[in-house]
C-alpha cells in the first residue's frame, strides 16, 4: 500500500507541476517579495507528524516563534504517521503542499528529485537559516546529491542499551562501547548462561528493518544497503554471513525462538522482551533511552554502540527528523525564518529539548542539557560521541518497504526451520533486485 501510495503520488506529481509551471512566480521572486516590510501579513503552513505530547510541544513553539514575528502567521497541520504521508503526498501532488514540511530520510529523495522541495542552499550561505554549530555531518545528511534540502531539527543514534541492575545481578561485565559482532555473540551466550537459560540476550534481529542493523553490520564492510542509483549494493554472500550469526545464537537459546518472536513482535514498549525482563539487551535510536529509565525502578539504562565488524570501518550514519521548505512556497523567506528560529532559538529548544533527538546545533544540544533528565542527558551524550564517526548513507529507493518485507518474511523463514540461510538469502537477492527494477 505504501508503495502504492508513492506510485500515485509520483505520477501525479509529475503531472501537476508540468500543468502548474506556466506563468508562475519563481521562489526566487517570492522570496524577495518577503523581504519588504516587516509589517506586511504573511501566512505560512507547518505541518508534522506526531502524537497529543508531540503536537502540545510544537503548537507551543509555533506560539512563541508568531510572537517573535507579529506579521507572520502560521497554519498548523498534523497527524499520524502514516495519515501525515498520505496527506502530504496527495498535498503535493495537488500543487496546494504546506510552506514548511517535516521531512525524513526515507523519503526526502523521492520528493527532492521530483522537484517538489526547495533547495535551502541560499537561505543558509545568507544565514537566514543559521547552521554555524551544525556539524558537517548533520549538514550533510540533508542533502540530496550536493543540494541541501532539509535542516535537521533532532537527531539521533542508534545503539544497544541495558540495564545496569540486570548485569550487576548476574556478574555479567558491561558492554564495551567499541565491541565487535564477535563481543555481541560471546556477551548473549554468557547474559544467556549467566541466568540459568532464563533470560535471552537480546532479542532476534535478525530480520524486520533493513536499518539499522544489517546496514551497519554492511557498512562496517565498506559497503552499504544501496548505491546512489537505487541498486543493492551488498550480495548474497553478505546477507548469509547475518543470517548465520543468528541462527547460530537461535539454536544455542541465546535468542528467543521462532515462536516467541512472532509473539512479542509489534508488542507496546511497556510488554516488550526487553521490559518485562526476557532479555538483557536491546537496540535502540538514542533518544528513546528515556522511556525505556521509565519502566525500571532499579539500575540505570545504557548505551553503547553498534557493535563493529573486526577492523571494519565506522558503520555510523545520522538518524533523525527534519524540515523543508516546499518548492511551490510563495513566502520561502518567511518559512526559512520559521526553520531557523525552530533549530537555533532558545525559546523554541526549551520546549522541543530531545522530542525527535538532539537538537541538530551543538550549541543548542549544550543549552538543553540542563533542562534534561539524567537518562536524555545520556542519550545527548550519546549523540554527541557518535555522530563525529557519522557517514553519509544512500537514500532509500522506491520500493523499500517491499524489499523489507522480503527480508523479513525470508529472516522468518530461516527461525521456523522452513529455509536454509543460503536458500533464503538467494530468495530475498532475487526478490530485492526484481522489485528495485
Amino acid at each position: 500500500m505504501r508503495a502504492l501510495i508513492i506510485l500515485v503520488f509520483s505520477v501525479f506529481l509529475i503531472i501537476g507541476l508540468a500543468g502548474c509551471s506556466g506563468g508562475e512566480t519563481t521562489s526566487t521572486d517570492e522570496g524577495s517579495k518577503g523581504e519588504g516590510s516587516k509589517d506586511e501579513k504573511v501566512e505560512i503552513r507547518f505541518s508534522w507528524w506526531g502524537d497529543t505530547k508531540r503536537n502540545e510541544v510544537y503548537n507551543a513553539i509555533v506560539d512563541r516563534f508568531e510572537e517573535e514575528h507579529p506579521n507572520i502567521t502560521v497554519e498548523r497541520e498534523f497527524g499520524g504517521w502514516t495519515d501525515y504521508w498520505d496527506r502530504l503526498a496527495t498535498q503535493t501532488a495537488g500543487g496546494n503542499a504546506p510552506d514548511v514540511v517535516s521531512m525524513h530520510q526515507f523519503y526526502v529523495a523521492d520528493y527532492a528529485r521530483r522537484d517538489a522541495l526547495l533547495n535551502l542552499g541560499e537561505f543558509a550561505d545568507s544565514g537566514t537559516i543559521n547552521l554555524e554549530n551544525f556539524p558537517d555531518t548533520t549538514i550533510d545528511s540533508g542533502k540530496v546529491g550536493e543540494d541541501l534540502y532539509m535542516v535537521a531539527k533532532g537527531v539521533t543514534m542508534s545503539g544497544w542499551v541495558y540495564n545496569t541492575a540486570l548485569f550487576d545481578e548476574l556478574g555479567v561485565e558491561y558492554p564495551d562501547m567499541n565491541w565487535t559482532w564477535d563481543d555481541f555473540v560471546a556477551k548473549m551466550k554468557e547474559l544467556n548462561k549467566a541466568s540459568n537459560g532464563e533470560i535471552w540476550g537480546s532479542a532476534d534481529m535478525s530480520g524486520g528493518q533493513l536499518q539499522p542493523n544489517i546496514r551497519y553490520f554492511l557498512r562496517q564492510k565498506g559497503k552499504d544497503l544501496f548505491d546512489d542509483e537505487g541498486n543493492l549494493s551488498f550480495t548474497k554472500e553478505d546477507v548469509v554471513e547475518w543470517w548465520t550469526m543468528w541462527d547460530e545464537l537461535r539454536k544455542e537459546g541465546a535468542i528467543p525462538d521462532a515462536a516467541t518472536s512472532t509473539e512479542y513482535e509489534g508488542a507496546s514498549l511497556e510488554q516488550n522482551l526487553f521490559v518485562t525482563g526476557k532479555t538483557a539487551v536491546q537496540q535502540l535510536p538514542a533518544n528513546q533511552i528515556y522511556l525505556y529509565q521509565q519502566q525500571f525502578q532499579e539500575g540505570e539504562i545504557q548505551i553503547v554502540r553498534m557493535p563493529e565488524v573486526e577492523g571494519g570501518e565506522n558503520g555510523e550514519y545520522i538518524e533523525g527528523a527534519y524540515l523543508s521548505i516546499t518548492e511551490k512556497s510563495k513566502h520561502p523567506k518567511e518559512a526559512a525564518m520559521f526553520i531557523d528560529f525552530f533549530v537555533n532559538a532558545e525559546k523554541s529548544l526549551e520546549l522541543f529539548k530531545v522530542e525527535q533527538g538532539a537538537p541538530g546545533s551543538k550549541e543548542m544540544q549544550e543549552y538543553v542539557k540542563p533542562l534534561l533528565d539524567p537518562a536524555q542527558q545520556r542519550a545527548v551524550d550519546f549523540i554527541q560521541q557518535t555522530v563525529e564517526d557519522a557517514k553519509p548513507a544512500a537514500y532509500a529507493p522506491l520500493g523499500i518497504n517491499e524489499v523489507e518485507q522480503a527480508f523479513k518474511d525470508n529472516a522468518t523463514a530461516i527461525s521456523f526451520g522452513e529455509k536454509s540461510v543460503e536458500q533464503a538469502a538467494e530468495d530475498f537477492i532475487e526478490s530485492a533486485e526484481s522489485i528495485l527494477k
